[in-house]
């Protein structure tokens, strides 16, 4: 019995700490990891994040933290005390997607919490500026009398690329095979010099790059135009009726992070993303920043883990391949 009365007032005392230092938040360093390499979307929410977050008083660090997908930076962020100083950045595969593939990746969101969304990313059907191709039509085409000789850039298994990916595969019909890469920036210098023949890649990793030449948009996946290339046509104006795919970014932290943190982050994030800066900033490369309550990126979550699960289910995805 008295092992148990320890054990409570251990806890007790725990809890009583973390709302103490809640209350002066921020009290030290604030850490926002991010999951991918520098140069991808990720990347961009994160250093935009650390600077409004930085208005709080204490400094604010970008850590990335690249590989399996983004969770050997969800792991870490997972574990780190639930005080509110570490944050985890990722786009909305990561927690819609990688916890139906990997227990790994479940027991991690087992661990975290959700913070507030940060915006919205349309994403492009890019080709290499040489591929002998203009538009959505003619990519089908021309990959139907190819099948099977092909691959197509992914920014990691379980990724948004990776699924919208084989969603489009299944919409289409056709047969080209998934190449890997540790995220958006590695995968993009491979497209561009032709080693692979395709991707579904998100605005701030392609957008200079279809403006300079070196990449062709032939289409967008969202089910309006993006502001950012008007001229370019839906997926679903094309040859695939219907087809809608949107990646959003959101903020989480460790599980148990006190509510008084997050009274102050979530306001912060928000003022933050309605800045005429950083909308400006996202607005270039086709991103329509946001915030929300964490209530509303766990509703989000849900919806979306029950979209992809039939696609993983069709597609036989697997980390393990």
């Amino acid at each position: 019995m008295r092992i148990w009365k320890n054990l409570l007032s251990a806890l007790s005392a725990l809890c009583l700490a973390a709302a103490v230092q809640a209350q002066g938040f921020p009290s030290k360093q604030i850490s926002i990891v991010a999951p991918y390499p520098p140069g991808g979307a990720t990347d961009l929410y994160a250093r935009s994040l650390a600077n409004g977050l930085a208005e709080l008083g204490q400094a604010t660090v970008v850590e990335n933290r690249a590989g399996a997908s983004g969770m050997i930076g969800a792991e870490h962020a997972s574990r780190q005390p639930a005080d509110g100083h570490t944050l985890l950045i990722g786009a909305s595969s990561m927690f819609s997607v990688l916890p139906l593939l990997s227990d790994r990746m479940k027991n991690v969101y087992q661990n975290i919490q959700p913070v507030s969304l940060l915006g919205f990313n349309p994403s492009y059907v890019v080709v290499p500026a040489d591929l002998p191709v203009n538009t959505v039509q003619e990519l089908v085409a021309y990959l139907k009398a190819n099948p099977g000789k092909f691959g197509y850039a992914s920014a990691g298994k379980g990724t948004s690329q990776h699924v919208f990916m084989e969603l489009f595969k299944q919409r289409a019909g056709v047969d080209v095979f998934p190449v890997q890469y540790k995220g958006s920036g590695p995968m993009v210098i491979d497209l561009i010099a032709g080693r692979t023949v395709m991707a579904i890649e998100q605005g701030p990793a392609v957008l200079t790059h279809i403006k300079s030449g070196k990449l062709k948009a032939l289409a967008v996946t969202t089910a309006k135009r993006s502001q950012a290339l008007p001229a370019v046509p839906t997926l679903a104006e094309t040859v695939l009726p219907g087809f809608e795919a949107v990646t959003w970014f959101a903020v989480y932290a460790p599980a148990g992070t006190p509510k008084a943190a997050l009274d102050k982050l979530v306001p912060q994030i928000a003022k933050t993303m309605a800045s005429t800066e950083v909308k400006e900033r996202l607005h270039a490369v086709g991103v329509e920043p946001t915030a929300s309550t964490p209530d509303e990126v766990a509703k989000r979550q849900a919806a979306e883990t029950a979209m992809w699960k039939d696609v993983i289910a069709r597609s036989k995805i697997s980390l393990e391949d």
